[in-house]
């Protein structure tokens, strides 16, 4: 694997994992020495107890060997029973330096071998050599030193045995220590272990932490971008890393994409030659009004207006003309425009629509004329108008408080048969759709 393709982030999550794994690593191997040393001190414990075993044997089998040519001698006076006697005292002198020296890592144990040695030496020294002597020169023995080199020697092996059970149990100590080292090993183990992955965890999460809330943050405003709601900044990220990249590319995408946006809704939503809303966004918002008309009960009103004679117009003046009439109409509709509570739309050539929110007829009658005065104040020269020598318009209304019964489409329907009444009865005029389909001329 290349690790430079997993970018800054990657590399720096792989970092933490590598560092944790080397230090776990680290310390698997350290303890594993530490375990070898506990079973090499137990190994060389042991093996020291073993010697000392044996030399506490030697020590013991010198001193039987003297007692036993000892008594040989003194009851037989036969000098092959001096032989052992004087091995024994060899083998006592050699196996005391050996005790001593090999007790030396076992205070207590060292202590007792003392003790054993200086037991033997006395029962050498009063009873053994005297006894020997005594033989030599022919003397009998008194019962009452041999009672008391008896109690010595029983002295002597009393401790003896006394010092086989301490080794016994210095062996036991040797080897807890060995179990108590290797535990605490295994427990030292596990609780770094723990401790390295509950530490690499905190990095990786605080590592996390940084990345996720502003990929989260990222993620509302991306979508908000898809529902073309430009308003959400993008994240603030500090770092120099690829969400760094990430969020500023978003925030290039976001300028280019509402810039592209909007391009693309003026080019859907208006008109091309006048600026005014078209019809296809105008219906859009009919329906979005009327629906909220009929939860509020509040008046509609919807104004149709017709350039009279526009025909005429073009044919006297040409289509140039009759484009640069149709702006400076809409450039005045567009005073009008005052939402949410009126929209101007053109609906298709020289026809346009008015829709205004919470007026009630009187109001409305009142806007209306003020826009077909408006319109006329233009002064748009209209030689072959047969209404006025200026550009005019007709004007259909109809006024309503949206029901469950009614259509939107009734609307345009009632504004429409007033309009033609406007221009049955000579143009250049505001009709009023009534109740019962009676015409209010102006």
């Amino acid at each position: 694997m290349k690790f430079h393709s997993l970018g800054k982030l990657g590399n720096k999550l792989l970092n933490s994992i590598i560092f944790s794994a080397i230090l776990i690593i680290i310390v698997v191997i350290l303890l594993t020495f530490s375990i070898r040393f506990a079973l090499d001190a137990n190994i060389k414990g042991q093996r020291i107890l073993d010697t000392i075993d044996v030399s506490a044997n030697q020590l013991f089998r010198s001193i039987i060997d003297q007692e036993t040519g000892q008594r040989g001698y003194s009851l037989t006076n036969h000098e092959e029973f001096l032989e052992p006697y004087y091995l024994g005292q060899t083998e006592f002198s050699k196996s005391s330096a050996n005790l001593l020296s090999n007790t030396k890592s076992f205070e207590k144990l060292q202590n007792k071998a003392l003790e054993i040695i200086q037991l033997g030496e006395h029962w050498q020294s009063t009873y053994a050599e005297m006894f020997v002597e005594q033989g030599r020169n022919g003397e009998n023995l008194n019962i009452n030193l041999l009672d008391d080199a008896k109690h010595a020697s029983d002295d002597f092996r009393t401790n003896f045995f006394e010092f086989s059970k301490s080794i016994d149990e210095e062996r036991t100590i040797v080897r807890n220590t060995m179990k108590y080292r290797i535990n605490m090993t295994l427990i030292i183990l596990v609780a770094t272990i723990i401790v390295i992955m509950l530490v690499n965890l905190l990095i990786n999460f605080r590592i996390l932490k940084e990345l996720i809330k502003p990929i989260i943050k990222l993620s509302s405003c991306v979508q908000s971008y898809t529902e073309h709601d430009f308003t959400k900044e993008v994240p603030i990220y500090n770092k120099q890393d690829e969400l760094a990249d990430l969020i500023r590319n978003v925030g290039v995408m976001r300028t280019e994409l509402s810039s592209n946006i909007h391009s693309l809704e003026a080019k859907v939503n208006f008109d091309g030659l006048t600026g005014l809303y078209n019809r296809r966004f105008f219906n859009d918002v009919f329906t979005n009004v009327w629906e909220e008309s009929l939860e509020t009960t509040e008046p509609l009103s919807f104004i149709l207006l017709d350039i009279d004679y526009f025909k005429d117009y073009n044919d006297t003046y040409g289509h140039l003309k009759g484009d640069e009439c149709l702006k400076r109409i809409s450039k005045k509709l567009k005073e009008f425009n005052k939402e949410p509570n009126s929209y101007v739309a053109r609906l298709g050539g020289e026809e346009f629509v008015v829709l205004l929110r919470n007026q009630n007829k009187q109001q409305t009658l009142q806007v209306v004329e003020e826009i077909r005065a408006a319109i006329l104040a233009l002064r748009i020269p209209h030689q072959t108008s047969l209404t006025n020598e200026y550009v005019t318009v007709s004007i259909g209304v109809s006024t309503i408080t949206p029901t469950e019964n009614l259509k939107p489409s009734d609307m345009y329907i009632m504004a429409d048969q007033a309009l033609y009444e406007s221009k049955n009865n000579g143009r250049n005029q505001v009709t009023n759709y009534g109740k019962k389909k009676e015409y209010l001329t102006l």
